[in-house]
C-alpha cells in the first residue's frame, strides 16, 4: 500500500514536471525536431517528458537526466519536483537495501565462513612449516636463496 502511494507521489511529480515543460516550450514556440537536435534526445523521449510518462523510458536512458537537461534549457524550476522524486528514490533504495540483506541466504554464509575458515588453516600450515627449521638454514619457498642472490649481486658488482 505504501508503494503505491509512493509510486503516485513520483507520478504526480512527473507529471506537473511535463505540464510546467510542455507549456514553457509552447510559449517559446519551439517544436520537438529543434529541441531534440539541440539537447540531442529522443523526440519520443522528450514527449514522454511532457506527457509525465517517464517511466516509459528505456531503463538504460538516463530520463532523470534528460528531464533535468530539458528543463534547464527552457528555465523551468522543477526543483520541488525533483525533491518529491528523489525522496520517493531514496526511500526505495533504503527498502531494497534492506530487503537484499534480509533474503541472503544463510547456505551461502556457511560457504564462505568454510571457505575463510581453509584459508586461515592453510595460511597456519604453512607459516608452522617453516618454524621447524633453523632461522639461518630456512627456505621459505626459496625467498631465503633469492634475496641471498640480490644482495650478493649488488655488494660485489
Amino acid at each position: 500500500m505504501v508503494s503505491e502511494i509512493e509510486k503516485t507521489d513520483v507520478q504526480e511529480a512527473f507529471k506537473k514536471i511535463g505540464k510546467k515543460i510542455a507549456e514553457r516550450r509552447k510559449s517559446l514556440r519551439k517544436k520537438f525536431p529543434g529541441v531534440s537536435k539541440k539537447l540531442n534526445i529522443n523526440i519520443e523521449y522528450l514527449r514522454y517528458i511532457e506527457e509525465g510518462k517517464v517511466d516509459k523510458i528505456p531503463d538504460h536512458v538516463p530520463a532523470k537526466g534528460f528531464v533535468k537537461t530539458y528543463a534547464r534549457m527552457l528555465n523551468v524550476d522543477i526543483e520541488n519536483e525533483l525533491n518529491i522524486v528523489e525522496q520517493n528514490l531514496e526511500i526505495d533504495q533504503k527498502k531494497r537495501n534492506s530487503n537484499l540483506s534480509a533474503e541472503r541466504n544463510p547456505k551461502v554464509n556457511f560457504f564462505y565462513f568454510i571457505l575463510i575458515f581453509i584459508f586461515f588453516l592453510s595460511l597456519l600450515y604453512f607459516i608452522n612449516l617453516n618454524d621447524g627449521k633453523d632461522i639461518n638454514n630456512s627456505n621459505f619457498f626459496g625467498i631465503n636463496n633469492k634475496i641471498d642472490f640480490i644482495i650478493n649481486k649488488k655488494i660485489f658488482s
